[in-house]
């Protein structure tokens, strides 16, 4: 069978690995210069830096996305660190302890800050282990089959049962079940500041996915009782490119290609069928198509409204995408180490996540004076510098589009804003600064192909529609961020597979 794929991101390359493993024939092409879409690393001076999301969930030989790469044979050739995060609030910090404290000491540190909340946290603290057991049986059930799914999901249900009454609950709901403080529920919450989403409208439940405690302490048992496990984080040995050349390996040895600065120009129908694609004028035959990307920008531009039902065309206008980031990535001949939480360190400056994302969401850019996030890659991967040098990012979610002036005409500018910000915690960086790279909003729509630049794709807001992988067209399936998967990778990787297995066994 002819598979061609449109775009070289984690999406691509995951199915495309899975079907030329299983013997098809894989075509990808790719707008852009080189492979690997934000999953990516960049590089200057000698300096390494990646683009997309910091830290993964998932790599263990036992959790979800492990499971893949060993099941694609490339397991061996992605080499990562169980990693974890810190958190700094205006008035205090979530700093991992040198001295490990048990698997509640987050909880205990946020009633030390929060006496008044201590009987809310330990309400909290039951919810999320109930939550953990209901993903691990999730997690067992979809790998099991026959008598043992069945009595997997029968204990699944039993689970859910006391957490039933919440799983309507938006996140605002939820937090307010438990904690009075304003101050409490932005500790929780504040994650979604890099989803582009008001606590109201996502998924309460989610915020324990959000939560685990193993991204605040790596040293917390991944099972904490009986079928209660989390999963870990991890950064890339390397970087994130890391991951994408295995599977781009993997293709081409089994004679797949992958075709850089190759943009589809159309997708070819007949009968509501798929027959291929148009690239530079000339008509490229394909069994099936797999698209990536920008929903608006394959529907509309590469298939074209006409051979839509006008209720398709609806639920595409109607997807709820997350904004931008801004990214400043420096070579710094300075270590950082003593001033950051290990590889990636959040930053706020408020507690009013409502109101920073509301003015991000009119075209407001805070200028990092509400938070930022700083990523240190070679606290993990030395190789991502020149000996004794430290390579760092400083990155802010930020609108797509300027409610005044445009990126290109400001970005000095809100660098050298948003560095000032940073040097009250890491104090000399500008000075011990060799070399920085400015990537906009404007840059990332270059890298996507998209009008719009969704850092994480799709926005995680409650009850509203999205594209299915299936899509109408026979021949056409629609995956990546933009898809019902929604963004991370651990959501696109893991959803990609399963759409490629779906073809592969028909």
């Amino acid at each position: 069978m002819k598979a061609i794929i449109i775009g070289s991101g984690i999406a691509g390359l995951t199915a495309g690995a899975a079907l030329s493993k299983a013997g098809h024939e894989v075509t990808i092409f790719e707008q852009y210069q080189r492979p690997g879409g934000v999953t990516t690393t960049i590089e200057k001076d000698g300096y390494k830096w990646d683009l997309g999301q910091l830290m993964l969930e998932g790599f263990g030989k036992d959790e979800p996305i492990g499971q893949i790469l060993l099941e694609l044979g490339i397991y061996d050739q992605v080499s990562s660190a169980v990693d974890q995060r810190g958190y700094v609030f205006p008035d205090f910090e979530i700093r991992t302890p040198e001295t490990y404290a048990g698997p509640q000491w987050r909880m205990q540190l946020l009633k030390d800050q929060f006496p008044e909340e201590a009987k809310g946290l330990d309400k909290y603290w039951k919810d999320y282990l109930r939550f953990s057991k209901l993903m691990t049986f999730g997690r067992k059930a979809d790998k099991a089959s026959g008598f043992a799914k069945t009595l997997l999901m029968a204990r699944l249900y039993w689970t859910l049962l006391p957490l039933l009454p919440k799983a309507k609950w938006n996140a605002d709901q939820l937090m307010s079940h438990y904690f009075k403080s304003e101050k409490l529920k932005m500790v929780f919450t504040s994650i979604l500041a890099d989803f582009f989403t008001l606590p109201s409208d996502f998924q309460g439940l989610g915020i324990f996915m959000l939560n685990s405690e193993l991204s605040f302490d790596k040293r917390v048992p991944k099972t904490l009782a009986a079928n209660t496990d989390q999963l870990y984080l991890y950064s890339m040995h390397g970087g994130i490119n890391k991951l994408n050349q295995p599977m781009i390996s993997l293709i081409e040895s089994k004679g797949g290609k992958i075709l850089i600065e190759s943009p589809v120009e159309k997708i070819v129908l007949e009968n509501n069928k798929v027959t291929g694609v148009q690239v530079g004028g000339q008509f490229h035959p394909a069994d099936i198509v797999l698209a990536s990307g920008d929903a608006k920008q394959i529907f509309f531009n590469l298939i074209g409204k006409e051979n839509l039902t006008d209720d398709y065309v609806q639920l595409i206008e109607n997807q709820t995408l997350m904004d931008s980031v801004f990214m400043v990535h420096l070579g710094m001949d300075m270590d950082p180490s003593p001033y950051v939480h290990g590889a990636v360190t959040y930053y706020y400056g408020t507690y009013d996540l409502v109101k920073s994302l509301n003015e991000a969401q009119n075209g407001v850019y805070h200028e990092g004076r509400d938070g930022f996030v700083v990523h240190v890659p070679t606290l993990h991967s030395p190789e991502m510098a020149p000996a004794g040098k430290h390579a760092l990012t400083v990155y802010t979610i930020c609108p797509d589009t300027l409610k005044e002036g445009t990126w290109e005409e400001r970005k000095e500018e809100f660098a050298d804003k948003l560095l000032t910000y940073t040097e009250k915690y890491i104090p000399g960086l500008r000075e011990k600064t060799l070399t920085r790279v400015i990537l906009t909003p404007a840059d990332f729509r270059t890298l996507t192909n998209a009008k719009h630049h969704a850092f994480g794709g799709l926005a995680p807001v409650m009850n509203r529609p999205y594209i299915k992988h299936q899509t109408p067209i026979d021949g056409l399936w629609f995956i990546g961020q933009q898809s019902e998967s929604g963004g991370g990778v651990f959501n696109v990787l893991p959803s990609s597979y399963k759409v490629a297995r779906k073809i592969i066994d028909g």
